[in-house]
């Protein structure tokens, strides 16, 4: 059993697996990679041309379901940049603090 469907199986719940099944998220996902060109639009912002690998919900499914097959909500990322992506809204989700520090000036 490969990761995909592992993850199908066990975690997805069952209302987004029919949505990522149905006919209108296939038309909707087609919309956007051909808006996109079938590129990862963050590294294209980076000047780096990189193959797309999922198609991304700005502002997740399971909190802005109406937003689900719009268009403007959905973008093309590639795997390293979703996950950078998924690990922001974790961090939002968990309400951790996330704090930069900056080092010392040098006394001299």
């Amino acid at each position: 059993m490969n990761r995909h469907t592992l993850y199908n199986k066990y975690k997805r719940n069952n209302e987004s697996k029919r949505f990522y099944n149905s006919k209108a998220w296939e038309v909707c996902r087609t919309n956007v990679l051909r808006r996109d060109y079938y590129l990862c639009q963050e590294c294209l912002e980076n000047k780096v041309i990189k193959a797309y690998d999922v198609v991304h919900h700005i502002k997740p499914l399971k909190d802005y379901s109406k937003l689900s097959l719009t268009e403007s909500n959905l973008v093309s990322l590639c795997h390293a940049c979703h996950s950078v992506e998924e690990s922001k809204t974790e961090i939002k989700e968990r309400n951790i603090n996330v704090v930069e520090l900056e080092s010392n000036p040098e006394i001299i």
